[in-house]
């Protein structure tokens, strides 16, 4: 099946450089332009410069968490459209919710394979 249709920039948000690496591999041999940042405040920073297709972020991470940036982005006029996947090593539903009531696309539970993350950012990019 052709996707090039869907595909463009990600945002990728996570204080984990490992993780970082995992997704912005997975996505970039999928045919993805990812950008990958390790705080929020720099990938806000960035998207001021170049709207990014869809975001990935992380819900803990220091300095500002991912809902944080999530109530940021949907805050604002820029953003507000933008799909977001939020990324949760906890399984607590409450988080969840929370995030999806805050304006998420969508979220995956770590740990997650390389199609996982595909798919999902395929998914949300159609929804959006």
């Amino acid at each position: 099946m052709e996707r090039s249709w869907i595909k463009g920039r990600v945002f990728v948000v996570d204080d984990d450089p490992v993780l970082l690496a995992f997704l912005e591999g997975a996505l970039a041999k999928s045919g993805y332009i990812v950008q990958a940042f390790e705080s929020a405040r720099s990938a806000l920073h960035a998207a001021g410069l170049d709207k990014p297709a869809i975001w990935l972020i992380d819900i803990r991470m220091p300095d500002m968490d991912g809902m944080e940036l999530l109530k940021l982005l949907r805050g604002g006029d820029e953003h507000r459209e933008t799909p977001v996947v939020m990324l949760t090593g906890e399984g607590r539903l409450d988080r969840i919710a929370s995030a999806m009531g805050a304006g998420a696309t969508t979220y995956l539970l770590k740990p997650f394979s390389p199609q996982q993350v595909v798919e999902k950012v395929y998914a949300a990019l159609r929804l959006g």
